[in-house]
């Protein structure tokens, strides 16, 4: 079985090809957390997989949480576990951190794919031009296939791009990111731009927006910060703060 968290669709693109690739069940976190369903039984022989997206060089801290909370019925020291990542260049130690929030669970192995960027909320971060999302997209199709092949074999390996510096990336930066840049007290609608379609509702995979009785979006503290909201608006209606009024948009088609 599968388990991932998307918000802007590169995640859920890359669990999705592994499920079809490895005939593998599909578990989306988002709709886990919804039913507060926790418990799993595994089958005879079957794997665990966790697919997520990379946040300022650790694991979707979304996931974390997931797992803290995840117990399997069956597990073994022979059942076969692995990570795949999702980044816009690196990953710091993300495989560390994911390591330690399994707590009894052993990951045997590990992957990072590059794809495009959607992080937009601070100074110097925007999404990649047409040309490099491409290529990543591109580049993605093939490093897909290749770590479904290790999966099949149960490799161990842990083949991922840490980056530079990645000390202070993992261990410094992300945990105060987790600390103080997962708010959503920062969104904003334009009221001239915001028709009360409600893509924002039903694009978020937390269920943490809602219609008030103006049928303005209102956020509600339950945020996992993965931008589907600000990227999937098409009218652009929503900003966070000042951050992304001059920033691009993106999301996986």
């Amino acid at each position: 079985m599968i388990f991932y968290f998307s918000g802007t669709g590169n995640s859920r693109w890359a669990a999705k090809t592994l499920a079809e690739l490895l005939g593998e069940k599909l578990i989306a976190v988002s709709e886990a957390f919804a039913s507060r369903q926790y418990e799993y039984t595994l089958e005879e022989g079957e794997s665990i997989g966790f697919v997520f997206p990379t946040y300022s060089w650790g694991p979707a801290p979304v996931m974390v949480e997931f797992v803290k909370r995840i117990k399997f019925n069956n597990y073994s020291s022979n059942t076969f576990c692995y990570m795949v990542t999702t980044c816009g260049d690196d990953i710091g130690l993300s495989v560390d951190i994911w390591k330690k929030a399994l707590g009894n669970i052993t990951c045997n192995a590990a992957y990072s794919i590059q794809m495009p960027n959607n992080y937009i909320l601070l100074p110097g971060f925007d999404i990649d031009s047409k040309e490099l999302e491409e290529k990543k997209k591109s580049n993605a199709i093939g490093r897909i296939e290749s770590i479904a092949h290790e999966i099949k074999l149960h490799t161990h390996k842990i083949d991922v791009v840490k980056g530079a510096m990645a000390w202070i990336k993992s261990r410094v930066i992300y945990p105060w990111f987790s600390r103080y840049s997962m708010s959503d007290k920062k969104f904003a609608v334009s009221p001239d731009k915001c028709t009360h379609c409600g893509a924002c509702v039903n694009n978020c995979p937390m269920q943490n927006i809602t219609m008030n009785g103006n049928s303005t979006p209102q956020w509600h503290g339950n945020c996992a910060m993965c931008l589907a909201c600000i990227h999937r608006c098409p009218t652009r209606a929503i900003e966070y703060a000042h951050a992304t009024q001059k920033k691009g948009r993106y999301f996986f088609k």
